[in-house]
């Protein structure tokens, strides 16, 4: 007994200084993402519930509250997501994500993880680029990607920091992008790798309407440059795709989606779209845009890109395209939809940066000055914006609190100011109204047991 003890503790020894010796190795990098993710605590520690958050609290029947609610818990949300799926749309991998975090009493959990999910971003957009260019890593290249991701992730309030928007749009992220850093290497047709791939594959599908089929595209993509170069298929990454076609249809073929996503799509109706998708994606990204051109000229012009890189970035852009014009064939293109597409093009440009500038650290140093100083300027004011909705969330949550021990039980809050900042999740979502019966007034008065709750403008 003694000496599986002393086993235990000398391996246990063992895996703590391989940690160690890890972190001095590459401390400037666990640093840099240290920061990143105290950054994102503080931000998410900044933001409250708001909109869906309040419906997700409890087992999913109908997009309306009804009389008995029953709250969340782990064992009730493949119950729960069977009755959205029916109701409401097919997006049972984000939307139980959302719900497992909804049934804590508190977000601290949330906060933690979701922080961690954002970390975990900027590192696949920098281990997929590392892939492809066989550079050696950067941590000033991570500090880059934070500062891209920052800048060009549309609405990023709704779509990173809002609860039930990150498990649509960060979340999902992490499972798309991991299905293309998968399928960047051969794998042998082994257990382990079938498995891993049809789970993947399948999870990517399902994740959503845009950004998961154009992951897939991408993988195609790498599929048929090996078929020409090569004359061979991965057969575990067609077992991908086909998982993948079956998780898409899974999901979009719900009751719930088949309902609501109902539209007519006459040849006007896609061109007008396609316009105002143009338009949108165009103001939102126009100086990514310029970026990736500089850099592809650069990478060409000074002959630091091989043919295969080249292919790899042509693919990540049509990816980026398709994930952001597919669009045009929903009845609706809120700008956090373009999520999985700023990936895309992310990792297009950060394959060019490896290329470009992996040997001139002062080069890199420079563009971190200069993005550093950018971030401060748009950092503060939209913290600002955040604190300030996070107070006042907090004092309605302080009015409906005491209300609980009143008789009625009606609460009456001062409604949220208007949020100028797109780093703010309540910006641009449902909130609470003046009028009782409105939708999120219901909602948030299940979420309390309270009997309603009104609302007042402040003067």
């Amino acid at each position: 007994m003694s000496s599986f003890i002393c086993y235990e503790v000398i391996i246990i020894s063992k895996k703590s200084n391989d940690i160690y010796c890890f972190i001095k190795k590459n401390k400037l990098t666990v640093g840099v993402l240290v920061i990143i993710f105290a950054i994102l605590l503080i931000l998410n520690s900044k933001t409250l519930y708001t909109a869906d958050d309040y419906v997700y609290r409890f087992v999913y029947h109908l997009p309306t509250p009804e009389k008995h609610m029953e709250k969340i818990t782990t064992g009730l949300i493949p119950y729960s997501m069977w009755n959205h799926y029916l109701n409401w749309n097919g997006r049972f991998v984000s939307h139980s994500i959302v719900q497992y975090f909804m049934q804590f009493d508190t977000k601290i959990p949330f906060n933690i993880f979701n922080s961690l999910a954002y970390v975990g971003l900027v590192s696949l957009i920098n281990w997929i680029s590392l892939r492809v260019t066989n550079k050696k890593n950067n941590p000033y290249m991570l500090a880059l990607i934070f500062f891209f991701t920052w800048f060009f992730i549309p609405f990023f309030g709704q779509s990173v920091l809002w609860l039930s928007g990150s498990g649509n749009y960060l979340w999902m992220s992490l499972i798309y992008l991991g299905f293309i850093l998968f399928n960047l290497k051969n794998h042998e047709r082994n257990f382990t790798n079938i498995l891993s791939v049809i789970l993947l594959g399948f999870l990517t599908g399902a994740s959503n309407e845009n950004s998961g089929p154009a992951a897939v595209l991408i993988v195609l993509l790498f599929m048929l440059r090996r078929f020409f170069k090569e004359r061979k298929v991965s057969s575990v990454a067609v077992i991908g795709i086909v998982s993948s076609a079956i998780g898409f249809l899974t999901m979009m073929l719900s009751p719930g989606s088949q309902k609501r996503g109902t539209m007519q799509r006459t040849f006007e109706i896609i061109q007008n779209n396609l316009q105002d998708i143009f338009k949108l994606s165009f103001n939102d990204l126009k100086w990514a845009y310029l970026i990736f051109i500089v850099l592809l000229l650069l990478a060409i012009g000074m002959k630091k890109i091989t043919f295969d890189e080249l292919l790899t970035v042509t693919f990540f852009f049509i990816g980026h395209l398709a994930a952001i014009y597919a669009m045009a064939f929903s009845p609706e293109h809120p700008e956090r939809t373009f999520f999985g597409g700023v990936m895309f093009l992310g990792i297009a440009i950060f394959i060019l940066m490896y290329c470009v500038f992996s040997n001139t650290r002062i080069s890199l140093l420079g563009l971190m000055a200069i993005c550093s100083v950018c971030f401060v300027f748009s950092f503060v004011p939209a913290y600002q914006d955040i604190n300030l909705s996070y107070h006042q969330t907090a004092n309605q949550y302080e009015a409906i609190k005491k209300a609980q021990h009143e008789n009625p039980k009606n609460a009456t809050v001062q409604i949220l100011t208007p949020q100028k900042s797109k780093y703010n999740a309540t910006n641009g979502v449902i909130g609470l109204a003046k009028e009782p019966w409105q939708i999120m007034n219901r909602w948030e008065s299940k979420f309390f047991d309270v009997n309603q709750i009104s609302g007042y403008y402040k003067k």
